[in-house]
C-alpha cells in the first residue's frame, strides 16, 4: 500500500478524534464534562470517596492551599477522619475556559457541615487547571484559598 495514503489515513483519523480549534459544540461539550468532574469531586470529597478521587485526579496533581499537597497528599487530607453526614459543598461563580485539551475552571466553593457539634459555612475561592488525556478530563492541579469572613 502506498505509504502517502496510509499517513493521510492515520492523520485523518487522528484528526477526527480531536474537536476543532473554536467549535462552538466541541466548546460546550467540553465544558459541561468538565462541570460534571467537578460536582464529581465535590461528592467525592464529602463521602471521602478515595478511589473516586484517584480517578477524577491526574497522577501529576499537585494542590495548593496553605501548603502543596501531590495528589496522593490530598486524598489522605480529604479522606482522612469520619465522614460528616451533614457535610456539602455548593460550587457557585463558575468560570470555565477551554483551549483545546485545557480546561481552567474558577470559582467559588461553599462548604457546610458540622464542627465538635456545631454547624459551620466555610468559603473558599478556587483555580482548578484540568487536562484531557486519551479522551477523558482529569485535574491537573488546584490552588484554593479561604475568603476571609464578613465583618
Amino acid at each position: 500500500m502506498n505509504r502517502k495514503i496510509i499517513v493521510l489515513a492515520f492523520a485523518g483519523c487522528c484528526m477526527a478524534a480531536a474537536p476543532a480549534v473554536g467549535d462552538p459544540l466541541a466548546q460546550a461539550d467540553a465544558r459541561q464534562q468538565v462541570l460534571a468532574l467537578e460536582k464529581e469531586w465535590t461528592v467525592a470529597e464529602d463521602k471521602h470517596d478515595a478511589a473516586m478521587l484517584r480517578r477524577i485526579l491526574d497522577d501529576k496533581f499537585v494542590a495548593v492551599g496553605t501548603k502543596l499537597h501531590t495528589k496522593e497528599e490530598f486524598i489522605s487530607a480529604e479522606t482522612g477522619g469520619p465522614v460528616d453526614p451533614t457535610q456539602s459543598q455548593v460550587l457557585s461563580d463558575v468560570t470555565v475556559i477551554i483551549d483545546q485539551d485545557t480546561a481552567v475552571t474558577i470559582g467559588t466553593d461553599t462548604a457546610h457541615g458540622t464542627k465538635n457539634g456545631a454547624p459551620y459555612t466555610a468559603v473558599f475561592r478556587y483555580v482548578a487547571t484540568y487536562i484531557r488525556r486519551h479522551g477523558h478530563w482529569t485535574a491537573l492541579a488546584e490552588h484554593i484559598v479561604a475568603v476571609p469572613a464578613a465583618k
